[in-house]
């Protein structure tokens, strides 16, 4: 009974027994996932051998705010992130928020966008004027240490 060469390579797990149980390897020498795989052997075994499988389409998966984030990014509105805000909501996150209530209260389509952005801006500002005032900020506290005359002097 002849074997095919491709049936006698094997995987890299029977590579690998087959060095333990023959004393080739030492069991301390075993690799990390060894005893994993052999805890939990795959479904298929993998081959070298094995057909490639189908190319299956990947789905698009579009929620309704991702066609908003892009009406809003395709007119040039990515309004960034301020990472020292403590409250926990992106400026995009207001702006689908803010959308959606103009949708709601029937404000038309082609202005939707630009009242939006407004609506935003405006709280964004009166947001930095009020944690501009506030003293206990952690950008308050950054500037009341730093001595702004000095800044380049040693």
């Amino acid at each position: 009974m002849a074997t095919s060469r491709l049936e006698r390579i094997g995987t890299i797990f029977t590579r690998v027994e087959g060095l333990l149980t023959r004393g080739a390897m030492k069991p301390d020498d075993r690799p990390l996932w060894f005893d994993v795989y052999k805890a939990f052997p795959p479904i298929i075994e993998p081959k070298f051998a094995r057909p490639k499988p189908e190319a299956k389409p990947i789905r698009q998966i579009l929620y309704k705010e991702d066609i908003i984030r892009a009406k809003f990014h395709a007119e040039g509105h990515g309004i960034g992130i301020n990472m020292l805000s403590p409250a926990g909501e992106t400026q995009v996150k207001k702006l689908i928020q803010q959308y959606e209530k103009l949708k709601s209260e029937g404000v038309p389509e082609n202005e939707l966008i630009e009242k939006s952005v407004a609506a935003v801006s405006t709280e964004r500002q009166l947001d930095a004027k009020i944690s501009s005032k506030n003293p206990d900020s952690v950008t308050a506290q950054v500037l009341s240490e730093a001595d702004l005359k000095n800044i380049f002097k040693e």
